[in-house]
């Protein structure tokens, strides 16, 4: 682990001096940050309201989301409050911290079997279902909000690998699939370190919070992280398990009667070395098909209110022109068909 931590600052180091490829974060995306931080009842709306007021594009993302089909009362919706009314505060500030995170990275490179229409997809659905693990009734510390964050940044360690060395990102995937290794395995081989380590460096040097930064880190292996960032980075994992199950149960209908394959959890850290709730079976059957029912519900919302793309998104950094690296790696996506096929059009043109 130490010389995995050594090679993961190196990195890291590297793409912050350079100032390019990964940027800073926004300062409103680190108050919406400290905002999610806080018990739902504790925020301050109006601070919340001149935070969005600041910023039209901010504005306009959820007077959009108000207005749309899922939403709607009939009326449209001009006022900033009411719109925050009508989508519900939980809801308003998971939206914002999406949008922000995905505006200040750059596109994730068209390596051949990933995109970066799938990769945020994927990290949308690790958000909600993490954020769900944090409903009351299953006794966790952590709060909603920073479960929904940790979710969306979970992965965002392969986008700056990706990104920082597209051409041995790509032969970390190939790794895998041919040797039949984990990823952390091939990254390691490749980088010398974990995709997740190097993430944890780059969250720390924006400033978030330590234990999202720990959430990030340890995820795939929550059990090397501080005990009190242990819970966080164990249910990031849990609702990054139960993802993986959605997506490949979705080889049928979504809304089948069978239960799911739960046989994803069971080498979780919740599963092998808690007391929690949600170590018990018959309960992860439960939350397994709850979240299924939210992604997908949550998805034909956000499908009915896409807006249209910023200029800002437009203009991210385009992929390399390394001609090796057009010709071996770079291809055309073509649609894949499953369970995220759906929630694909969260993040259309």
């Amino acid at each position: 682990m130490h010389y995995k931590n050594i090679m993961a600052n190196s990195i890291a180091l590297e793409i912050i001096e350079s100032g390019t490829k990964i940027p800073s974060l926004p300062a409103s995306a680190q108050k919406i940050l400290a905002i999610s931080q806080q018990h739902v009842d504790k925020i301050d709306i109006q601070e919340l309201e001149q935070l969005i007021q600041k910023d039209p594009v901010l504005f306009a993302q959820i007077l959009n989301l108000a207005n749309s089909s899922y939403y709607g009362t009939g009326r449209e919706t001009v006022g900033l409050r009411s719109a925050i009314m009508i989508i519900g505060l939980d809801e308003t500030i998971c939206s914002l911290s999406r949008y922000l995170f995905k505006n200040a990275l750059p596109l994730f490179p068209k390596i051949r079997d990933v995109s970066d229409k799938e990769y945020w997809e994927e990290s949308w659905a690790c958000a909600v279902a993490n954020r769900r693990l944090g409903d009351p009734r299953f006794m966790v510390s952590s709060l909603p909000g920073e479960l929904y964050i940790a979710g969306l940044l979970q992965g965002i360690g392969k986008l700056i690998l990706a990104v920082y060395d597209p051409k041995a990102f790509y032969e970390c995937i190939k790794i895998t699939r041919n040797l039949k290794k984990s990823m952390d395995e091939a990254e390691f081989e490749i980088f010398g370190t974990t995709d997740a380590l190097v993430a944890q460096k780059i969250l720390q040097s924006w400033n978030l919070p330590p234990n999202i930064c720990a959430a990030v880190g340890y995820c795939q292996y929550p059990e090397a992280a501080e005990p009190e960032y242990r819970e966080i980075a164990a249910l990031t994992q849990f609702a990054c398990a139960i993802v993986k199950i959605a997506g490949v149960m979705n080889k049928g209908d979504v809304n089948s009667s069978k239960l799911p394959d739960i046989s994803e959890l069971a080498n979780t850290y919740i599963s092998i070395n808690s007391s929690s709730v949600l170590a018990d079976r018959a309960e992860q059957q439960k939350i397994v098909q709850e979240i299924i029912s939210i992604l997908e519900t949550q998805s034909a919302a956000t499908q009915k209110s896409t807006p249209k793309k910023s200029t800002q998104e437009r203009d991210f950094q385009k992929p390399q022109k390394d001609k090796d690296v057009v010709k071996n790696i770079l291809t055309p996506h073509g649609e894949k068909k499953g369970f995220f096929s759906w929630i694909r059009e969260l993040f259309r043109s």
